[in-house]
């Protein structure tokens, strides 16, 4: 069988406002002996290679760890989504600053490799990864809302209001004990992000913040995301979303990324390439199959399930799913098409909400 990745066709993928219809391009290169051919596209929401290269001092050539270049080659990525993460534990708070130095390391990971496309391509091509930005962490915006505005214009698709901790925009789903979800400031943030055309990422939200959210979601017709957080019924941690969140994700459109650390994969932690596939055939039950995803979050310090280790393991992945009766078309969504459904989602007029205040 050709691999699906040479007809499957999809659109609106990159930032232009302007619809357009691209190829799945093929796997990057022709497979060596002995080497599985990856036979669909993957598009991951969430490879946490910008903090390495930052934070970590890591070659943004990329030539090590889990999401280094040859993993991505071998796992057949199309698409990946790089995070500015302004880590809440900074000395003396995040700084909008700090998200300045994390988008310079990101452009200098896609500057350093040829097989990453440009910041801002509008089309995919053959053996080339697309690229896209979000903020993880955006407690330093809370001193100027407006500044998120350039970060948008240079292509960030997706916004997590908190991390770790709470802060003046959210409560985070491990900041533990707040009595609120979205400050008033949060409301007015996310408002102004879905009206930039981006998206609000709720992996590190808490229930109460996920909750606060989602009227601003439906007046502006916004697709919920949670970029990389698994099913809560399966392994009961706070970072993992409940089942009325993933038919909520499900309702709005959005999209859940299947992510591969094992203590959010299983509840001891012991999780294996078996446990990550039940994951992700609960996520779909509950969800839909238009509504899972990709988001590994490779190389955020991590400890992948067993069989999981690096990128170039998603074909076995897909593999196991087929094993469980689930068609190509429908890995081809979970690998690729969903996610790039909702990174080319744009605003509609938005609606009016009483529960929406007035951007500040």
């Amino acid at each position: 069988m050709a691999p699906l990745l040479l007809t499957a066709r999809f659109g609106a993928l990159l930032v232009s406002a302007a619809s357009l219809v691209v190829s799945l391009a093929s796997p990057r290169g022709a497979a060596a002996a002995g080497e599985e051919t990856p036979r669909f596209m993957v598009v991951d929401l969430h490879a946490d290679v910008p903090w390495q290269v930052h934070g970590k001092g890591r070659s943004p050539k990329l030539v090590e760890g889990q999401a280094r270049i040859e993993a991505l080659r071998k796992g057949g990525y199309g698409g990946v989504v790089l995070p500015i993460y302004i880590s809440d534990k900074i000395k003396g708070g995040p700084k909008i600053d700090d998200a300045e130095a994390i988008y310079r390391a990101a452009v200098s990971i896609v500057e350093a490799s040829a097989i990453f496309l440009p910041l801002g391509s509008r089309a995919a091509e053959p053996d080339r990864i697309s690229t896209f930005l979000a903020i993880e962490g955006a407690g330093a915006f809370a001193e100027d809302l407006t500044a998120i505005d350039r970060f948008i214009d240079r292509g960030v698709r997706l916004v997590s209001l908190a991390h770790a901790r709470n802060n003046k925009l959210a409560s985070a789903a491990t900041g533990g004990g707040a009595k609120f979800g979205l400050t008033d400031l949060g409301k007015a943030f996310a408002a102004r992000i879905y009206d930039k055309g981006a998206l609000v990422d709720v992996s590190h939200l808490s229930d109460a913040g996920f909750r606060d959210l989602v009227p601003i979601a439906e007046a502006h017709g916004a697709p919920i995301v949670a970029t990389h957080s698994n099913a809560r019924a399966l392994c009961d941690v706070p970072r993992n979303l409940t089942d009325e969140q993933l038919r909520t994700i499900g309702r709005t459109g959005g999209v859940a990324g299947l992510n591969f650390h094992s203590p959010f994969v299983k509840a001891d932690g012991a999780a294996t390439l078996a446990d990550v596939v039940a994951q992700a055939e609960h996520m779909i039950a509950v969800a839909g199959i238009d509504h899972v995803a990709i988001g590994s979050d490779f190389d955020g310090d991590i400890k992948p399930a067993e069989g999981m280790g690096d990128a170039s393991h998603l074909p076995a992945l897909a593999r196991e799913l087929g094993k469980r009766g689930r068609k190509d078309d429908e890995i081809l969504k979970l690998f690729s098409l969903n996610a790039l459904r909702v990174l080319g989602w744009r605003p509609s007029k938005p609606k009016a909400s009483k529960d929406e205040p007035k951007a500040l």
